[in-house]
């Protein structure tokens, strides 16, 4: 039987910086059937340039958006370009091990469901603290997907991963650049273009609710970095995308969901002009279960010290704990 088709669709716009490594990842592969679908989102810099390298590669490609129409149009105009019967999305400042398709389409071949998404433990790679893994839990069939994203009650009862490499990270997570899928089920499930920050969690919720099968790959084979470059969305959190996204998604959270999503993404955002709402919506949270008693505080101080404060600080307090175990090892 011969080995599907892969289209790895790589949104683009102004990364021409570091868009060579992410191709390279890609050809790297140890599974040989596949093909690079970038998509300039109109970039401003010199992308032209940035891809000379790849030139001659036939199995790399790409398509041009007259104007800047956002990343969730740049993977729908990837996947209606694709031409294999899977797809694959990739963030233009990740990566992935040589294994990471091998591993996803031997993790799939026995399925006789025609849809699911399938995708992998990601390394999260912070600078000076180095490697943490995640998700930390499966995800069990029958967990509505947003209350394994958000809610610590139900999260707490779930089965951990059977990874006994790097440090897992607490809570349950989803990236993107780990996702692999039939192509007609991303053209009947679009992300969607309103949102222009958390359309990654919001296309994962229209599949859930069209009772998909989430499976994964219980290896770190997704790198991401995680740092403060400019045009990272995922960096920060803002009212009122967290609000565009609420409404858009609707029903598709409980109560408890879209309560702890709140609490976690926007509560902070209140703090400098409505410290009380802070505290009470924080509060409520923890009460019903939604987020756990370390969220509260984490609440707490970034809404005192900014999300950018907060992270410095608990990068340095991570690095502290980190050497302080190197020095009793040695």
């Amino acid at each position: 039987m011969p080995s599907p088709l892969v289209s790895i669709v790589i949104p683009v716009y102004n990364r021409a910086d570091l868009i060579a490594d992410t191709i390279r990842s890609c050809l790297e592969q140890s599974y040989a059937s596949f093909e690079v679908v970038l998509v300039d989102d109109c970039s401003t810099d010199d992308l032209t340039s940035a891809l000379e390298t790849f030139a001659a590669e036939p199995r790399v490609r790409l398509v041009r958006h007259e104007r800047n129409r956002g990343v969730s149009a740049a993977r729908n105009s990837g996947v209606q370009a694709a031409k294999g019967g899977l797809v694959a999305f990739l963030d233009s400042d990740d990566s992935w091990r040589p294994t990471k398709l091998e591993q996803q389409i031997a993790h799939i071949a026995s399925r006789l469901e025609p849809d699911f998404i399938c995708g992998t433990l990601t390394e999260v790679r912070a600078a000076g603290i180095g490697s943490k893994v995640r998700p930390k839990r499966r995800k069990p069939e029958g967990v509505a997907l947003g209350d394994y994203l958000f809610v610590d009650k139900v999260q707490r009862r779930l089965p951990e991963v059977d990874w006994r490499g790097a440090p897992l990270m607490g809570g349950c997570f989803a990236q993107t650049s780990s996702l692999l899928l039939p192509t007609e089920l991303a053209i009947r499930t679009p992300f969607r273009t309103e949102l222009n920050q958390y359309e990654d969690m919001a296309f994962l919720l229209d599949l859930d609710r069209k009772g998909v099968d989430f499976l994964l790959v219980e290896e770190p084979l997704t790198l991401q970095n995680d740092d403060d470059r400019p045009g990272r969305l995922g960096a920060s959190d803002d009212i009122e995308r967290g609000m565009r996204f609420l409404d858009a998604i609707g029903d598709g959270l409980s109560p408890d969901a879209r309560l702890a999503f709140e609490a976690t993404h926007l509560a902070h955002l209140y703090g400098r002009d409505h410290p009380a709402r802070v505290i009470g919506l924080a509060l409520r949270a923890f009460r019903r279960g939604a987020i756990a008693p370390k969220s509260v505080l984490g609440i707490l101080s970034r809404s005192l010290l900014g999300q950018a404060g907060q992270k410095a600080l608990r990068d340095r307090l991570t690095a502290r704990r980190w050497r302080s175990q190197d020095r009793e090892a040695a």
